[in-house]
């Protein structure tokens, strides 16, 4: 019991009955009170500990690496730059600044110690890229990527760490492909309307295919596509539009989603369905 000292006399002299039952007394009147405290205690202190949580996220937390949200879409050759920064800015100089792709271990670059880290980067990417210092200073870790080649697309990682906190973005990089002149030629099945098939490959991203007949009238929304991968990696389409028995030009146009020339092919087809393609 929580009485079991309260026997001790504050005096050197041996106390009396009377103080002792006096002592008990008090004692018994005590343990109540000495339970009281120490919930409030314990209470004081769990308001304490969930106060302070909130600071210590917010200083954890302070900072969030952002990627892009939109892919970065070029052709094999060109110099890209893969978007990443710090928020809010702050300086990366100090900071361990890691691109990645599949691999943590074999980083795209890696800037370390305030210096990049060319021996650890994978071979494939030595020579090619870069992060800029003066962009570093102002939280900019971007990648620079010099001449793109069709490998490089995939999804890229860019992870910055203080060393008691980290925090990562991704950027996707698409390698463009234009793919080759659409051929149009006629499909016909027995007992269904003819029609007429435009195909062409080795594209990516999907490309845009647009139908107009004689009159330059867009009849794309008469049309059907259909797309395909390859081994590669790599779309194949073909879009089919119905056609009438009568004399008509039928042209076929395969867009890219990047700012690269236009395929173009038509048909002119005779009321005898003679074929002749431009």
């Amino acid at each position: 019991m929580d009485c079991a000292f309260s026997f001790y006399s504050h005096s050197r002299e041996t106390p009396s009955i009377e103080n002792k039952t006096l002592t008990l007394r008090s004692c018994v009147g005590l343990a109540p009170f000495k339970r009281r405290m120490k919930m409030r205690f314990l209470g004081r202190t769990c308001l304490i500990v969930l106060s302070l949580l909130p600071a210590i996220s917010t200083q954890r937390g302070a900072w969030r690496v952002v990627g892009s949200d939109q892919p970065v879409i070029a052709y094999p050759g060109d110099d890209v730059i893969l978007p990443c920064h710090i928020s809010p800015r702050l300086s990366a100089v100090g900071l361990e600044v890691r691109w990645y792709r599949d691999r943590f271990d074999t980083p795209v670059h890696l800037y370390l110690n305030q210096r990049d880290q060319a021996r650890r980067q994978d071979r494939a990417y030595q020579g090619r890229t870069a992060l800029p210092p003066l962009a570093l200073q102002t939280g900019d870790i971007s990648l620079h990527l010099r001449n793109l080649q069709p490998s490089d697309r995939g999804v890229y990682t860019c992870l910055a760490d203080d060393g008691s906190w980290n925090e990562g973005g991704q950027t996707e990089v698409i390698v463009a492909a234009l793919g080759t002149q659409p051929s149009i030629s006629m499909d016909s099945t027995q007992g269904e309307q003819t029609r007429l098939v435009c195909r062409s490959e080795g594209w990516d991203p999907e490309p845009e295919v647009i139908w107009r007949d004689r009159d330059e009238n867009d009849v794309t929304s008469l049309s059907s596509p259909t797309v395909q991968r390859d081994s590669q990696g790599l779309l194949s389409v073909s879009s089919y539009i119905k056609i009438k028995q009568q004399s008509n030009v039928f042209s076929c146009l395969v867009r890219s989603k990047t700012p690269r020339p236009d395929w173009e092919s038509k048909l002119h087809i005779s009321s005898e369905y003679h074929m002749f393609v431009d």
